[in-house]
């Protein structure tokens, strides 16, 4: 069993639910990012700013240091979703494995997505099934990614998930549609579906956490 704790709450670049227009941005994007505690390990899902910023919100929100930290998990190889890795000099690194072979076989193109992406950080990326961590399930949530995995633990609370961009916001998971853009629209829908009482609350890739119950759409 695992504590959480919401270390950054995620934001869109835009938001259709709030009136946006999808062609246009209108902040940066944050995703949310959240630690673990629990079976002696400390860990991060989907870290989501640079080093000091990163470091602050570690500290502000657990006490812990950058060194503290034993494995970060990314939900898929997108950027924001794994910023500055090398903050953590203890950490294994890891990502679900067809994502980190996207992101090496292409590094080149989403590097010049992402300028801040270095080879070094996608060179000390691990496939996440080969390091998964006690207590904790992946669940593959292919559509945004080809290879996006969400990330199952239990908790005091009940069972949680991290969607990643699988789920962005609780506006989309109530609505069952997925981002603008995308691996496969159509796979993004049903794995946006396939969440439907899989777990008591779910964390969304760049939003608030949520009951999942709360916010299932009513077919």
């Amino acid at each position: 069993m695992y504590q959480w704790h919401v270390l950054t709450i995620g934001h869109l670049s835009r938001n259709k639910f709030w009136g946006e227009d999808e062609k246009q941005s209108y902040r940066m994007p944050l995703c949310t990012c959240t630690l673990l505690q629990g079976n002696g390990l400390n860990i991060l899902i989907d870290p989501s700013l640079p080093g000091e910023e990163m470091a602050e919100a570690l500290f502000n929100n657990s006490g812990l240091r950058p060194e503290d930290i034993q494995y970060t998990y990314s939900t898929h190889f997108h950027y924001d979703h794994q910023v500055d890795l090398k903050t953590f000099p203890n950490a294994v690194c890891c990502m679900p494995r067809v994502d980190l072979e996207e992101l090496r076989a292409n590094f080149a193109m989403i590097s010049g997505i992402w300028t801040a992406l270095t080879r070094e950080q996608a060179d000390r990326l691990v496939p996440a099934e080969d390091h998964l961590a006690p207590g904790l399930t992946m669940v593959p949530l292919p559509g945004h990614t080809e290879g996006l995995h969400g990330y199952l633990f239990d908790a005091p609370e009940g069972r949680v998930i991290c969607t990643g961009d699988s789920v962005m916001t609780q506006e989309f998971y109530r609505a069952g549609e997925c981002y603008f853009f995308g691996w496969n629209m159509e796979r993004a829908i049903a794995s946006i579906r396939s969440l439907r009482g899989k777990a008591d609350i779910i964390v969304p890739g760049h939003g608030q956490a949520f009951l999942e119950k709360a916010y299932a759409r009513q077919d």
